[in-house]
């Protein structure tokens, strides 16, 4: 899933040129994508597309981690969450999102280089993303500490 995210991310960085999920799907496929995997990764997305805003999200700093995310988020992926929450790149409800989309991965074993890569395809969908070629460089080739 992640790989036609970052397909789509890569392919579309202006959301507004992405084409209608019906010539995504046929593009997609034409990449050598499995048909299950355009449909969760474009549904997930979907999802997130057209999610509206938690009050209650907003006052949330500290994140307690469920069973299952404590399974599948190892201790790396977690500390760059935190990390990545810390130097505000990273609202609350974005962070959700993030979470929700690596627990979506199915049975990859998920790495911090992961998340970095969640967290720019959710800022991107969210409109939070001004200057994409600077956000790239600081979280996919930071050195902890460098984000500042």
């Amino acid at each position: 899933m992640l790989d036609i995210l970052v397909y789509l991310y890569e392919s579309f960085r202006m959301a507004e040129l992405a084409p209608d999920r019906d010539a995504l799907e046929k593009r997609l496929f034409a990449a050598g994508f499995e048909e299950a995997d355009i449909n969760a990764a474009l549904d997930w997305y979907a999802n997130l597309a057209s999610s509206v805003s938690h009050e209650r999200l907003s006052h949330a700093h500290y994140r307690h981690y469920a069973p299952e995310e404590l399974e599948r988020l190892n201790q790396a992926c977690r500390s760059e969450l935190g990390y990545l929450a810390s130097a505000q790149v990273l609202d609350p409800e974005s962070r959700e999102w993030v979470i929700s989309g690596l627990m979506a991965l199915g049975g990859e074993d998920i790495e911090p280089e992961h998340v970095r890569w969640m967290t720019l395809i959710v800022l991107w969908s969210r409109g939070l993303i001004e200057h994409f070629t600077h956000l790239e460089d600081m979280l996919l080739n930071h050195e902890p500490g460098r984000l500042h």
